[in-house]
């Protein structure tokens, strides 16, 4: 993800989910899409979860543009 994605998925997540304030969220995703091994605690599984439904969209959404006409 790029920077600007990050700040989007941020927002996302404090508009639909906020259980972290938006700067653990940022900083979490930095983190784990530079590569680091990340703690998957059940404290951060409501970032886990929409960060995997945000790339699937993301998926999803490119697929549709491939078989458009």
């Amino acid at each position: 993800m790029t920077p600007t994605e990050q700040a989007a998925f941020v927002k996302a997540y404090g508009t639909n989910v906020a259980h972290h304030p938006s700067d653990v969220v940022a900083d979490f995703v930095a983190r784990c899409e530079a590569g680091e091994d990340m703690d998957y605690s059940p404290e951060y599984t409501s970032i886990m979860d929409a960060l995997g439904m945000w790339h699937d969209a993301i998926k999803w959404k490119l697929e549709q543009e491939k078989v458009a006409p």
